[in-house]
């Protein structure tokens, strides 16, 4: 995984923890002893009085058990806590307008604390009767290979299959300097929170909308939203003025009743233009569902290869699940 411990301070460790909503966190000896007065006002500047915190807060609760979890561990170490450590936490108990549904995660990419992405997002798995209203595991590895590999989308028309939240489809934006990029999905609170995501990280975009699209465009970006059932795939339902360069997919492969519309999707979007190259990343939770799809593409012509992410460069995600990052084409 990306080093988070070695080329940054444990305040800066701190604040990516809290950015991120991750509470797992240990410290050592060494990393309480660096904890000073001034290193945790330093700290109290980037998690209390930060006017992107103030604006799009984490989670509550989260807040709650971080702050008494930080004052916890340098309390046992006999380290002088911060008076506003103290009041910061009187102030997220008596905290009783928190939103239970929704919550702001803030990934800060690389180490790069002016390169961070606001994401709006649920704290369930399943809202409304979608997935698609967090940011998961393979969205983290998928936006971290094309960080690494940002030439793939330069100056390229993207299309996002299943876009959840954008977490994938605004970075590669803001980062990879695509022409285009078109985020769908079939669900009208997802494609809202993908409205939301976008105007969050580029603001004062002009926005635009026809039928089931909505475009956001200043002099840098351009992003659209799309309306796709896999379902109903008919390419003239899909109002694209051309074919894409390139097809994008993280953790759309899970649900066995949707693989053969997902394939479908991918082959009539080739047979418009078999020069489209389709990137699709999975963290495989089910062997037999990720079989079963790869068994799909081989008997509609679609051939495909393992590309190889081995860790964390530019984003943090977890090296230790069973994953797959596939490049898809048609069979020549």
């Amino acid at each position: 995984m990306l080093n988070t411990q070695d080329g940054l301070d444990v305040y800066k460790r701190l604040v990516r923890y809290y950015y991120n909503g991750f509470l797992n966190f240990v410290l050592n000896d060494e990393d309480i002893s660096a904890l000073t007065w001034s290193k945790q006002q330093e700290l109290l500047q980037s998690i209390v009085h930060c006017s992107l915190i103030k604006k799009y807060p984490v989670n509550n609760e989260f807040s709650r058990l971080y702050f008494k979890k930080l004052i916890s561990c340098l309390e046992k170490a006999g380290q002088e806590v911060h008076d506003e450590l103290y009041i910061g936490l009187c102030n997220i108990m008596n905290n009783t307008s928190d939103n239970d549904l929704f919550r702001y995660r803030h990934h800060i990419i690389g180490n790069d604390f002016n390169n961070i992405i606001t994401i709006k997002e649920t704290k369930n798995m399943v809202v409304n009767g979608t997935t698609g209203m967090r940011t998961w595991e393979a969205a983290f590895m998928l936006v971290d290979w094309a960080l690494c590999n940002q030439d793939v989308f330069r100056d390229k028309t993207v299309f996002e299959l299943g876009s959840g939240v954008g977490f994938t489809g605004i970075v590669i934006s803001k980062f990879c300097k695509p022409r285009e990029i078109i985020l769908s999905d079939c669900h009208d609170d997802v494609l809202k929170m993908i409205s939301d995501n976008i105007e969050i990280n580029f603001p004062n975009m002009t926005v635009k909308e026809v039928n089931n699209c909505k475009s956001f465009v200043n002099e840098k970006h351009c992003l659209g939203t799309m309306n796709l059932d896999w379902n109903d795939n008919n390419m003239e339902n899909i109002a694209l003025k051309k074919p894409p360069d390139i097809i994008i997919g993280a953790d759309i492969v899970y649900d066995p009743s949707l693989l053969l519309p997902l394939c479908n999707v991918i082959q009539d979007f080739l047979q418009s233009n078999n020069n489209i190259e389709i990137y699709i990343a999975s963290v495989i939770r089910n062997e037999a569902t990720f079989e079963t799809f790869l068994s799909i593409l081989d008997t509609k012509g679609l051939t495909y290869h393992k590309l190889q992410q081995e860790e964390s460069v530019f984003v943090e995600w977890d090296n230790t699940i069973q994953r797959c990052l596939l490049k898809i084409k048609m069979l020549s």
